[in-house]
């Protein structure tokens, strides 16, 4: 049978399935044009031209990102499998891929004056083979909870490194509010909130941490946390390397 002949509750929970992680996915992005557009307007009236020209940049890193998310899901869409998650993987520049996200994510992190310090070690590679949507979709996301449940004026900082000459990992660090210890099990199921009360605006179903987890499985991985109340949370993607 062919996806486009699923019937009955399977086919309608799938559906559903699709259409709640797509709607999360979008929330970053969206957000990060609508801000960057909003700053744009501004600066076009004090005719900042570089700044300007880097808003517009935004703006597009944005857009290709909303695209991939668009394509990966129309796919899914034809595939009997619906809920299941299939690898794409591929060699391409982390560097690269990740100045993409930080840029596209810039208006943000802007409007609430934090700072991102990124550090990579010196035996990171260059490249890596590995899922390129996916790893985007982890990091995407776990920088929206950072931006999230961080106080204005504080700092993210990103740290790759690799681990044990097999591991590479990628650590979010932020100095934000925090997880209580009796939440820390729970965080990666479906739904959960952190924090009750938290703005929705960067995307409050709950399904961000969960979407983390099952990708990083997915590609072999997996995801540690690290929180202290008041202190802030440190969140690390731990993948294999596959040379």
């Amino acid at each position: 049978m062919s996806s486009c002949e699923m019937e009955g509750p399977a086919a309608s929970e799938v559906m559903k399935s699709i259409f709640r992680t797509t709607l999360h996915e979008i929330g970053t992005p969206i957000n990060g044009i609508v801000t960057a557009s909003r700053l744009l307007q501004q600066e076009l009236e004090n005719g900042n031209q570089e700044f300007i020209q880097e808003l517009i940049q935004m703006i597009g890193t944005s857009a290709s990102y909303l695209q991939e998310i668009f394509e990966r899901v129309r796919q899914a869409a034809q595939q009997e499998n619906l809920h299941r998650f299939q690898l794409d993987e591929i060699i391409f520049d982390f560097s690269k891929l990740l100045d993409g996200i930080l840029h596209s994510m810039a208006p943000l992190f802007m409007e609430k004056e934090i700072s991102v310090v990124k550090r990579i070690s010196d035996d990171f590679p260059h490249t890596v083979f590995s899922d390129r949507t996916y790893l985007t979709q982890i990091i995407y996301n776990i920088l929206t909870n950072a931006l999230k449940y961080s106080p204005k004026a504080s700092r993210v900082t990103i740290t790759c490194f690799v681990r044990g000459g097999e591991k590479l990992c990628v650590e979010i660090a932020d100095q934000g509010i925090g997880i209580p210890a009796k939440e820390l099990p729970y965080i990666f199921k479906e739904y959960h909130q952190i924090v009750s009360g938290v703005p929705s605006r960067f995307g409050g179903m709950g399904l961000g941490l969960s979407i983390v987890r099952n990708l990083a499985e997915v590609m072999g991985g997996n995801v540690e946390v690290k929180s202290e109340v008041g202190v802030g949370s440190v969140f690390t993607i731990v993948l294999p390397w596959k040379k």
